[in-house]
């Protein structure tokens, strides 16, 4: 008795070493925690794509009324959609400040709208490849003539010159960057882009940083208030691409590979040309080929 008592009792110290050496027990053999998917994961697994967008003209349009979503990444995204076998959810409607958070938090799985690459950004989140370019214009009031490209439009970069800008956008990036010693002058989102077109006009501002397209639909219900300086000298190009969460490039090669196809195929010019205001008001992404 004396010997089966003591083997017993040693079994019992071996047991407990090996679970204090992190060794599995036989209760814990064939156990493992579930793997948090990823949002491809839950993307192929629900067969639609719930999104959050910007209402920002001729890229994603949202009519205030009806709610109906229009412009060039609205048909892109569809027909990439279309091509995975996935549906589109149009989740919630978001400001720029508040875009990324809404990916972190995982309350839609990507940004529809055109978006702005910068550094800042590329801290949270990830990009796309481009659909097309914006090239931001400087435009100031139609009499302006005080200032020119030379030295990176170094004029602009005075005190009493006055940059209008909206809180947290790229165009406040630009200023602060570039021209350090202009004055800021910044607006609420809500103010929209026409307010600040209007400014200009008026001279309550100097400048805002804009791009052709949004510029141009101003100047056609507006003739003779304002222009682009800088339609052979942009400020800034910037490539529009779809924003994702960070790190999920398993998402981003899925959604760069529908991309190409859409691109390759034709639909992404063709949408780009049904909605621009006027021709090459975007620079097109040039094809990775050459045809002989």
């Amino acid at each position: 008795m004396k010997k089966v008592a003591f083997v017993s009792a040693f079994v019992a110290l071996a047991v407990s070493v090996l679970v204090g050496l992190g060794l599995p027990s036989k209760s814990q053999v064939g156990e493992s925690k579930p793997a948090t998917s990823s949002v491809s994961d839950q993307i192929t697994q629900s067969g639609k794509i719930r999104v959050g967008y910007v209402n920002v003209s001729v890229g994603f349009n949202v009519d205030p009324k009806t709610q109906e979503k229009t412009g060039i990444f609205v048909d892109v995204l569809e027909e990439m959609a279309k091509n995975m076998g996935l549906k589109v959810e149009y989740v919630e409607e978001v400001g720029w400040g508040t875009m990324i958070a809404g990916l972190q938090t995982k309350r839609y799985d990507m940004i529809a709208s055109p978006v702005w690459p910068n550094s800042n950004r590329a801290k949270q989140a990830t990009f796309s490849t481009p659909v097309y370019y914006s090239a931001i214009g400087i435009w100031v009031r139609q009499n302006e003539d005080r200032f020119s490209p030379e030295g990176s439009w170094a004029n602009i970069n005075q005190p009493e010159i006055k940059i209008g800008v909206f809180d947290g956008s790229t165009g406040e990036k630009i200023a602060q960057t570039q021209f350090p010693h202009a004055k800021v002058v910044s607006y609420p989102e809500s103010a929209g882009e026409g307010q600040i077109f209007l400014d200009v006009a008026s001279s309550k501002v100097d400048i805002f940083f804009e791009e052709p397209a949004k510029g141009l639909r101003y100047v056609k219900n507006n003739p003779g208030q304002v222009k682009n300086i800088a339609t052979e000298h942009p400020v800034k190009v910037f490539s529009n691409v779809f924003l994702l969460p960070a790190g999920d490039f398993r998402l981003k090669e899925m959604i760069d590979t529908a991309l190409a196809e859409v691109e390759n195929s034709g639909f992404v010019e063709r949408a780009i040309r049904k909605h621009e205001p006027a021709p090459n008001a975007y620079y097109r992404v040039a094809p990775p080929y050459r045809a002989r």
